[in-house]
């Protein structure tokens, strides 16, 4: 690759000295007074003849006139301006350019430590080297061809120009004015400022205050420590900050071991260290070749390159360079080839990230200089670090056994958990990806992954703002039935059916997660821009208020995204931790903390930089919190969507369930008393997760199940007396005696609630008596297939009074929704009335006659009245039907009146003729 190596020289003549005309002034007129004639008039005096000018003359002469005054008004302008500028400079630039070498303490390693759970004393938790290897080496340990290599590719001017190389800033300047970009010009004095600051605006006032700043910085400090510190700071791939680490990682050797050749290969990095790092899976298109070239390819052309600009400003002979350009460089590691060097805990490289942000917060450092301090500016970092905490979600989410499922694409799952310890606010432990560690820096999913939270966001979003604003209650009801039809078909539908209950209280939609029940709470008790509002000022999470995400505008001021989760840009998981702690904290919210102060090492003592106390905002009332803390238990009850999998043994634990809609991630934010621990599972690509539960309750049970080991069973506080409230189910009104005859059973129930909610002196308007009736019991409602169902027509003028029975069916208003329909839609006023009376019982009772009285033919006697047997009738004589005489005052009854029984006449007995009508 030698042949890379013919470089043009820059033509550094920008300006010509340049001689201005002389300024001419036209001639001037001599004015001729005539005289006043005397007398008789005398002879007029002769007029003096005009000099004409040449046409030439007087263009010329108007030019330089013209520019002239230009060049006047010019050098006054300039003058003003430089005036300016002077003042600006003055007043703006120079405050901010003073800088020395005090301002970056550094040489001594940064140390995490942890607090003993029982001495109470600080342990050392890890040292800081891994995350950007950093080795301070000395200006003098480092070799001349190093320091050499770097000022002849980067500053070839160093050694004798102030801080500024004037003839590079020439330039940079004419490109600005030619309309080209604010660049170029940079010293080393000045690339080491931009990386110590965090000013890298592409603007006027940035270089300006950059030249300022090398020009004083110059004055303050020699070139020896200019050009130590720099390249001890330059980044140089793999993790490497600076000279020495760099040396360490590539060749295995200490900087003052170096040959000619590695000192031209390091140095060659820092200009693109993806490009030119030697581990770097960098591949491109090589320099006048169609071959494409691998990093090491790279970084052989680019030594080669560093290698020809020493030699030509001869700081290396000729037999040098071809014995550099010669030499084999062997690196330690094969390209690709993974560090085996320490890896951090999650938890370890979460307190680098926090404090790494705290401090260019509080100090306005760049990422470069932020870096340094970490690694060599002596810092001691005091922790929150839990270490048992940690280890038991380490132990969970290093087992594939807990979570094993692989999508069809070959992806196996992953999730992330934080848990915080809801009295200090602390992170007690946090993962960020499942499976073994095995790298720094990488894909951090509970920090800096944002997916959708589906309906775990509804407590947040919906179901506090709503309960903190006074516009429910728990028992509040709300219709378990579509909104509208704005997807073209009824809208929304609840999560795995589109089944729909019809009334039901608050605290049950919230347990059965009701996307029906989130979008009317949304539209007609809140709103979106309320809700919006609600979620980033209380809890701090931050939201999209509108942007074009591929051509198409997104906001999450709208009701699908704030009711039902579908934001935008999604949540964290460490966010959504801290968020739900808010309730079990009885409605302050503490912003999670890992660390709690760093220090310096200054000359032996410790020096404080940041103070990491715990600080709490209200964000929601105590009551609001109490009534969360509630109904957020019900989702481990009966019918919520977490009873299959239930909660935490002997623990009042609470949570909610999250699913995006088309089932690409799951989550489950939970809490007891003690801790709060967020989980998302998921795939890195999307893809629809198939699982007959939900993957994160079960990782975030056996992480919880773990934690609260030994611990006693605690309860949230109430934070005042409460009222017992009976109400109906269908109104949440006061309950009345209507609610009792629902044909569904009784309808009323009991619960408790804070006085301001008791809805005093407001009955059930769903049950009254408008709306009850009687019915027949013999006469039920048929199904479609003709069995009878436990619905009744109404009672008819002929119904048995002992089969009526009087019913009270719930009267309220449902617009109709496409064609959709909930379960309670039969039993609703307007429905059941409709069904008509009873065809049963359509005509009057028939009353049934006295039965005639039957004559034993036995026994024809009147047993009431017998005849007597001393006066037997006459036979000759006019005898009735029943054996009396016709005219029995005429009858002469013969001479015998008291006939013995001898003298009775002898009549055979035997039953009378029933056909015979006459005695005989």
């Amino acid at each position: 690759m030698s042949d890379y190596r013919n470089y043009n020289n820059y033509k550094h003549s920008l300006y010509d000295d340049s001689d201005y005309p002389s300024r001419r002034q036209p001639p001037s007129r001599e004015r001729q007074s005539g005289g006043s004639s005397g007398g008789g008039g005398g002879a007029p005096r002769k007029r003096r003849k005009k000099k004409k000018r040449g046409g030439v003359g007087r263009v010329i002469g108007a030019f330089f006139k013209v520019l002239g005054t230009l060049i006047l008004i010019g050098l006054c302008t300039g003058a003003l301006m430089a005036c300016f500028a002077a003042v600006y400079i003055n007043e703006v630039i120079v405050p901010q350019a003073d800088l020395s070498m005090d301002d970056f303490p550094l040489g001594e390693n940064s140390v995490m430590y942890y607090e003993d759970k029982e001495t109470g004393q600080y342990k050392e938790m890890t040292t800081l080297l891994n995350v950007t290897s950093s080795v301070w080496v000395d200006f003098e340990e480092m070799p001349l061809n190093l320091i050499n290599a770097a000022v002849a590719i980067e500053d070839k001017r160093f050694w004798t120009h102030p801080g500024v190389d004037w003839r590079g800033t020439a330039k940079a300047v004419l490109s600005m004015f030619t309309g080209g970009e604010v660049s170029g010009g940079s010293t080393i004095t000045q690339q080491l400022i931009k990386n110590e600051t965090q000013y890298n605006e592409t603007t006027v006032k940035r270089k300006v205050t950059e030249i300022i700043r090398a020009l004083r910085f110059t004055q303050n400090n020699s070139k020896e420590d200019t050009l130590e510190r720099y390249l001890n700071i330059i980044p140089l791939g793999s993790g490497c900050k600076g000279v020495g680490a760099a040396a360490l990682e590539y060749f295995g050797k200490p900087v003052s071991q170096l040959t000619l050749a590695e000192c031209a290969s390091l140095v060659g990095i820092t200009n693109n260290p993806s490009k030119y790092g030697p581990y770097s899976f960098n591949r491109s298109q090589g320099v006048n070749t169609e071959e494409i070239w691998d990093a090491r390819q790279w970084n052989k052309y680019r030594q080669e390159v560093i290698l020809w600009q020493m030699l030509e400003q001869g700081m290396i002979t000729r037999a040098e360079y071809d014995q550099a350009v010669t030499q084999e460089l062997n690196f330690v590691r094969a390209q690709g080839e993974g560090n085996s060097d320490q890896i951090y805990t999650w938890y370890e490289e979460t307190v680098i990230s926090d404090v790494r942000q705290a401090l260019q917060d509080n100090f306005g450092w760049s990422d470069e200089r932020t870096d340094q301090i970490m690694q060599s500016g002596g810092l001691r970092i005091y922790t929150c670090y839990d270490p048992e905490a940690q280890a038991i979600a380490e132990e969970i989410y290093t087992d594939r056994a807990n979570l094993n499922y692989t999508s069809k694409d070959g992806q196996q799952m992953q999730s992330a958990i934080c848990v915080i310890n809801n009295e200090t606010g602390d992170v007690a432990a946090i993962v960020g990806q499942f499976g073994d560690k095995t790298v720094n820096r990488g894909s951090n999913y509970a920090n800096a992954g944002h997916r959708q939270p589906g309906s775990s966001f509804k407590p947040l979003s919906v179901y506090s703002p709503a309960l903190e604003f006074g516009r429910i209650n728990p028992y509040t009801v709300l219709d378990d039935y579509p909104y509208d039809t704005r997807t073209g078909s009824a809208w929304p539908k609840n999560s795995g059916t589109t089944h729909y209950r019809g009334l039901v209280p608050v605290f049950e939609a919230l347990k059965r997660s009701l996307n029906t029940a989130a979008v009317r709470i949304m539209s007609d008790y809140i709103n979106p821009e309320e809700s919006f509002k609600f979620v980033e000022e209380r809890y701090h999470i931050e939201l999209e208020p509108g942007r074009m995400v591929y051509g198409e505008w997104k906001t999450d001021i709208d009701v699908a995204p704030m009711a039902m989760g579908g934001l935008t840009n999604g949540v964290n998981v460490r966010d959504m931790a801290e968020a739900f702690a808010t309730f079990p904290n009885g409605g302050m919210y503490k912003r999670s903390r890992t660390f709690t102060r760093v220090t310096q090492l200054v000359n032996g003592q410790e020096v404080t930089l940041l103070e990491n106390n715990t600080v709490s905002e209200p964000a929601i009332k105590a009551t609001t919190a109490y009534y969360m803390n509630t109904m957020l238990q019900g989702v481990f009850a009966d019918g919520g969507t977490g009873a299959s999998q239930g909660g935490i043994k002997g623990q009042h634990a609470a949570g909610k369930t999250g699913t995006t809609s088309e089932n690409f991630d799951r989550w489950f934010v939970g809490y007891t008393p003690y801790y709060t621990a967020a989980v998302w599972t998921g795939y890195e690509r999307n893809v629809k997760i198939v699982a007959k539960n939900n993957p994160a309750l079960a990782l975030w049970k056996q992480v919880m199940t773990k934690l609260h080991e030994d611990l006693p069973d605690k309860d949230y506080p109430c934070p005042e007396s409460m009222r017992t409230i009976n109400y109906c189910r269908d109104s949440g009104l006061l309950a009345n005696e209507w609610c009792k005859l629902d044909p569904r059973g009784n309808r009323t129930a009991s619960g408790s609630v804070f006085p301001e909610d008791y809805p005093e002196n407001k009955p059930c308007t769903v049950h009254t008596a408008e709306s009850t009736v009687t019915v027949c019991l013999d006469c039920p409602v048929l199904k479609a297939d003709g069995s009878p169902s436990s619905l009744y027509h109404q009672a008819g003028p002929y119904c048995p009074e002992d089969r009526q029975q009087q019913v009270c069916y719930p009267n309220y208003q449902r617009e109709q929704v496409g064609n959709a329909s909930a379960d309670d839609g039969l039993w609703r006023y307007e429905t059941a009335s409709a069904y008509g009376q009873c065809t049963v019982h359509t005509e009057p009772p028939v009353t049934e006659p006295d039965p005639p009285e039957v004559t034993d033919p036995t026994n024809p006697t009147n047993p009431t009245n017998p005849p007597n047997p001393t006066n037997p009738t006459d036979p000759n004589g006019p005898w009735n039907n029943w054996g009396e005489p016709s005219n029995p005052g005429t009858t002469d009854p013969g001479p015998v009146q008291n006939p013995t029984p001898e003298d009775q006449p002898d009549v055979p007995i035997f039953p009378l003729d029933p056909n015979n009508s006459m005695v005989g």
